[in-house]
């Protein structure tokens, strides 16, 4: 199971939300925030191209929100900094994704590396960019607290050229157990690495043992996840029963396929029809994304005053104590970024 995200994407995410966070909290006033207009979205299987829509305009008031980092001017300069890396215009571009090096997680620390062999010349200097490489790791460890990390087994470096899809999670062979997959050319940007952080942690989060379990479709009175059979009081479950039951057989009809795909020309028809359900145009391509997408806006974007049913899946979150603490603990993770 992969989630993979474009660049850009997670770019315009993190500068658009922490713009607003940062305002509000700076000024202490409330004020209307304005969803990002979301293009180029991707996942690996389907593939969502070229969608160019409206995100739907949250016009009520939001709340200030006191967990916001006293960090937050620096996050937003960060943030909001879009210049393509040094060389972009040489940097490698491929219609194929490449995995470079697979490194085992013990802890905090990386180590015995597999490297791929029939790497392309033009990925070579990545796959041997050692440095790079835990820079990442170290990123991601500084960020997601030492608790939540303990599920992810491999660390895989991969790339499919410049601005592409640049994250992924996949269940790992290893029992209870997930990948952390990142673009080495694409991880350069601070916004597109940290959002796309959240957004793949978010699924690990919402998907991992304690939330889903190998119980057969038949027999499940749940929310069936693409991973399975999802627990009663887990986190899908509750935003599924809430936000979905009402919408998912119109969903299962037009946008999922019958061979477990999702039709892309339907993903954006069916967020048309209910954009003000959905934070991105991407987060209809399923109950699993709407869940990520939203955790990913919980984290960087104030608290909402809950009138559109796209406010009410950030404030979701908001009814889990260790989640708020969760949130917490992440931005003051990044916090440290900024004094770098």
């Amino acid at each position: 199971m992969n989630k993979k995200r474009i660049s850009i994407i997670a770019f315009l995410l993190s500068t658009l939300l922490l713009v607003c966070a940062c305002s509000l909290f700076e000024k202490g006033i409330p004020a209307a925030t304005e969803h990002p207009v979301i293009e180029n979205t991707a996942t690996e299987s389907p593939t969502i191209g070229n969608i160019v829509t409206e995100v739907p305009t949250i016009e009520s008031p939001v709340v200030a929100d006191e967990s916001t980092p006293a960090c937050s001017s620096q996050l937003e300069t960060m943030l909001k900094d879009d210049t393509d890396p040094a060389g972009a215009d040489s940097l490698p571009e491929a219609d194929k994704e490449y995995t470079l090096v697979t490194y085992q997680v013990s802890g905090d620390e990386i180590s015995s590396p597999k490297y791929a062999t029939g790497v392309p010349a033009e990925f070579v200097k990545y796959q041997k960019d050692v440095e790079s490489q835990k820079k990442m790791w170290k990123f991601f460890t500084d960020v997601i607290p030492a608790d939540q990390r303990k599920m992810v087994s491999e660390f895989i470096i991969f790339s499919d050229g410049y601005s592409n899809s640049i994250g992924a999670v996949d269940q790992a062979d290893k029992p209870d157990t997930w990948t952390l997959e990142m673009d080495i050319v694409d991880s350069q940007n601070f916004g597109t690495l940290s959002t796309t952080i959240i957004h793949e942690f978010g699924h690990m989060l919402t998907l991992n043992d304690s939330q889903i379990s190998n119980v057969d479709q038949s027999s499940c009175t749940n929310y069936m996840s693409m991973d399975g059979c999802s627990n009663s009081d887990s986190y899908i479950n509750a935003f599924y029963n809430t936000f979905w039951a009402d919408i998912h057989d119109e969903w299962s009809s037009t946008v999922h396929t019958k061979d477990g795909e999702v039709d892309e020309d339907q993903v954006s028809k069916f967020y048309d029809k209910y954009s003000d359900q959905f934070v991105t145009d991407y987060a209809p391509t399923g109950p699993e994304e709407d869940i990520a997408e939203s955790w990913m806006y919980f984290v960087f974007s104030p608290k909402p005053a809950g009138d559109t049913i796209a406010e009410q899946k950030i404030l979701f979150f908001y009814d889990y104590p260790e989640l708020v603490q969760l949130r917490q603990k992440i931005l003051g993770g990044l916090c440290q970024y900024t004094q770098k």
